[in-house]
């Protein structure tokens, strides 16, 4: 049985990006994320040991957007969704969401991003 946990939100400073520019300044990131386990155990026992916590998740997500820069989306959402993956052996699939609202691109837009799904193989 699996089921699905989420976290949306987060939102981050950071040195993230292509550009000399984005590596200098910093810019704002948001990352939306979802894991799923058996919540069964947890539910029916009550027992917040029996599942994984968005507190931990949340400091999970930092902790790797903080350990070194990114040039791309996809490698940041990849760190991340592999972090989660190896912290909670409960987890079994991941979906990490980036947003990146402040991208460098000549135009009106309100949102960039990447989203990658990993599962335990």
């Amino acid at each position: 049985m699996s089921d699905r946990v989420f976290l949306r939100g987060i939102e981050l400073f950071a040195h993230h990006g292509l550009y000399p520019e984005e590596a200098k300044l910093g810019q704002r990131f948001v990352v939306d994320i979802d894991w799923w386990l058996d919540a069964h155990p947890a539910a029916s026992h009550d027992d917040y040991d029996e599942t994984v916590g968005y507190q931990e998740v949340f400091e999970t997500v930092t902790r790797v957007s903080g350990e070194r820069r990114f040039h791309i989306l996809e490698a940041f959402a990849e760190a991340i969704a592999a972090a989660v993956l190896a912290r909670f052996a409960r987890v079994e699939k991941v979906r990490v969401e980036v947003h990146k609202p402040g991208a460098p691109i000549a135009g009106v837009f309100r949102d960039v991003g990447v989203e990658i799904i990993r599962s335990r193989s």
